[in-house]
């Protein structure tokens, strides 16, 4: 009786090891980073909106404090983000696009046009703006497509 017992566990050993399980398969994405695109190694930019204060210390209202780059001008701004959104997938929620940034864990490196980033480089203290751009999580960039200053009439597209 025992070694019937040992054989049927050794051949449902071998079998776990030879045959692929469907289990841990669930939820792995499938392209090269990943076709999740609110995930830490997606390579697949989206759409995302933010609005906060530069350089002006976290409020309660706040979501977190994020950390902006611009390697152009060896800078970096603190920017306390009121919301966070993505603009083409709602689905995906202000915690998910801030996770790895929040608290400035991670830097947001920022790409785009001179003109957006001066207005950011250019930006008072306390000055509340609106960001828009194409992040990429794996590489932690915000290709920018729209600056706004807050309460000024002018915007740059």
């Amino acid at each position: 009786m025992t070694l019937r017992w040992s054989f049927s566990l050794v051949f449902a050993l071998w079998m776990n090891l030879l045959l692929p399980s469907a289990t841990p398969a669930q939820g792995i994405p499938f392209a090269v980073g990943g076709d999740n695109v609110e995930s830490e190694t997606s390579m697949i930019p989206f759409q995302v909106k933010f609005r906060g204060i530069l350089n002006a210390t976290a409020r309660g209202k706040s979501l977190g404090m994020v950390s902006l780059g611009i390697n152009t001008y060896h800078e970096k701004y603190d920017f306390d983000v009121m919301t966070a959104e993505a603009i083409d997938n709602p689905r995906i929620s202000s915690g998910a696009i801030l996770r790895q940034y929040k608290d400035r864990q991670k830097d947001i490196n920022l790409t785009g046009p001179k003109e957006l980033l001066s207005k950011i480089g250019q930006a008072e203290p306390g000055t509340p703006l609106a960001i828009i751009g194409f992040l990429r999580q794996r590489d932690k960039t915000l290709q920018l497509t729209n600056v706004e200053i807050l309460g000024a009439s002018t915007e740059t597209r």
